[in-house]
């Protein structure tokens, strides 16, 4: 990000968020977050600043606005492919004790039970 972006940032920041982002030092402000973001795309930064106010009643850091992308529960959720990618990688596991073999296929039959997959 190019300097004037980052004031421009800072400033929807100032206005979004009123009283909660209170700027002593504008030319320090500037400096510091300068340091860090250059390095970043502006497009990306600014896709996160608009998420972030969809989502948030604080002001973002800036580690809200270099993350890759914002976190969503339903990542942590596999789809149905990825499950079944991860199934046929366990199944193809070998050198694993018997007992840790039936234990995997008792949590494969429940994850198929789960998906409609019996």
């Amino acid at each position: 990000m190019e300097r004037r972006q980052i004031a421009e940032l800072l400033d929807s920041i100032q206005s979004s968020y009123p009283g909660k982002f209170v700027v002593q030092d504008p030319t320090s402000l500037l400096d510091s977050w300068e340091r860090v973001l250059k390095k970043h795309d502006s497009e990306k930064v600014m896709n996160n600043f608009d998420r972030h106010l969809e989502s948030s009643v604080f002001p973002p850091t800036i580690a809200d606005l270099v993350k890759k992308r914002q976190l969503d529960r339903m990542d942590s959720i596999p789809s149905v492919d990825e499950t079944l990618e991860y199934l046929r990688l366990i199944g193809n596991q070998s050198g694993i004790s018997e007992e840790v073999t039936h234990t995997i296929e008792e949590y494969k039959a429940q994850i198929r039970k789960i998906l409609g997959r019996s």
